[in-house]
């Protein structure tokens, strides 16, 4: 379903301080890793992950960053949302042992996955990590169900990541896939952990248009589409990336470095 459609806000459940679920009745099928485009009607459009998928309820969780996730997480029930999607490729539920990784916001889909991976017989290590003990999302959800938790707030104890914690995690059990979804810095941080272990990350780049016609969200040099090919993208995708870790292209379409990642290096 891709037409644009408009809802009412059916419930909405606080995610600590600055991040809030907003529940939707919108009666379409959603797989995790898939994305809706969200618009308020005051002006603007993003993409959202899904977090919880049952029934034709969906949940999309908000963490303010700027002006409209602020006016998203401000919405009470009844206010109005319109939709597009569900978009983009999918993860791909696996049996076996998997190891999934989240970083801030990007653990939303994560817990949509882990329940897909355990209704089809696998078990399931989430690691969760954030800046601070209170952007660290959706934890009591995960605690609920039969799988291994591990979270981590860096601002505490030793000041691990979650790509440090994961890491140890995988010390003591080698996982048969891992899944990861967070700031690309994380993701590039994660992969030289993995090894020799396949593993399908989902990458965050800015969006317009969600369907793959305004170009957006390619990726050098391979021109994929993050809104199409993407935002799971497999091992051997990932690996043909020369712009994977080291940059992504503004509102202009203009190269962004991430930290510590130089032109030409």
């Amino acid at each position: 379903m891709n037409d644009r459609i408009t809802v009412r806000i059916a419930d909405t459940r606080p995610e600590g301080p600055k991040a809030t679920t907003l529940y939707v009745d919108a009666g379409m099928e959603v797989l995790p890793g898939q994305f809706l485009m969200v618009a308020d009607f005051a002006g603007g459009e993003k993409p959202f992950s899904v977090s919880e998928a049952e029934g034709g309820r969906l949940g999309i969780t908000v963490r303010e960053y700027g002006p409209f996730s602020r006016r998203l997480r401000s919405m009470e029930k009844g206010g109005l949302l319109s939709l597009r999607g569900p978009y983009g490729r999918p993860f791909t539920p696996r049996p076996g042992d998997c190891l999934l990784v989240g970083g801030g916001s990007g653990i939303a889909p994560l817990h949509l996955l882990a329940r897909a991976i355990l209704a089809a017989g696998g078990r399931v290590t989430v690691v969760s990590g954030a800046r601070t003990r209170d952007e660290i999302l959706l934890g009591d959800r995960f605690r609920r169900l039969p799988l291994d938790y591990h979270e981590t707030a860096e601002d505490e104890g030793e000041g691990l990541t979650a790509v440090d914690l994961a890491a140890r995690v995988m010390e003591r059990k080698r996982p048969d896939f891992v899944y990861a979804a967070g700031p690309e810095g994380m993701l590039a941080a994660l992969r030289p952990r993995l090894g020799d272990l396949d593993y399908q990350f989902s990458l965050e780049r800015y969006m317009k248009c969600g369907v793959g016609i305004c170009g957006s969200c390619t990726c050098d040099p391979t021109g994929i589409r993050i809104c199409v090919e993407g935002p799971v993208l497999d091992r051997d995708r990932i690996e043909e990336l020369e712009d994977f870790g080291r940059y992504k292209r503004d509102a202009s379409g203009a190269r962004v470095y991430f930290p510590g990642a130089l032109p030409g290096a």
